[in-house]
């Protein structure tokens, strides 16, 4: 083979190159940035509600009463007491409900506690007389914040994100960036 056959064989493979490099932009330049821009947001929202980009903008579901109505903030703080859960539904998955922790203000904490024992996955309630939440499989107990106070369970109860934007209590179902108890 010649030596001029084999620069003409390394610029075909160079344009084929270069070629399929400019291809692969541009159709990444030109493929719906909406949804993903979307996407990016409620990732970002959901890490940290607070931040400036989020003030506007609505992430997770809203939470609900027992009787399945939105929760108006503005009407619901006069009437909570620091220190005892409030149950709520609004996230699609198991358990259907989810207790707001209620802070000195009052005020509705950063985070909300998923009612699923982490002993064996048991559905645990909140019990008002004994001040915690007791397992009815295996008598684990959990403080107001979901802190195991007494085992089987070795783990604090799951947490989901609180966020309380536009008089709503939003609901997002992942656990806050830090672990607040």
């Amino acid at each position: 083979m010649s030596q001029q056959s084999l620069f003409a064989q390394r610029r075909r493979l160079l344009r084929y190159l270069v070629g399929g490099g400019a291809g692969a932009i541009a159709l990444g330049l030109l493929r719906p940035v909406a949804a993903s821009e979307d996407a990016e947001l409620e990732n970002l929202c959901s890490i940290f509600p607070n931040n400036s980009r989020c003030a506007d903008y609505l992430q997770g579901e809203q939470a609900l009463d027992l009787a399945g109505n939105p929760i108006a903030v503005d009407a619901l703080l006069p009437t909570l007491t620091p220190g005892e859960p409030l149950p709520v539904t609004g996230l699609s998955d198991d358990p259907e409900l989810t207790y707001l922790v209620i802070e000195a203000g009052p005020a509705i904490a950063p985070y909300g506690i998923q009612p699923v024992c982490t002993h064996l996955g048991c559905t645990v309630p909140w019990d008002a007389e004994q001040n915690r939440f007791i397992c009815p499989c295996h008598n684990s107990q959990y403080d107001a914040a979901g802190r195991v106070l007494q085992g089987p369970a070795q783990r604090s109860l799951p947490l989901v994100t609180v966020a309380v934007k536009q008089n709503q209590i939003r609901l997002i179902d992942r656990a806050p960036a830090v672990d607040p108890r």
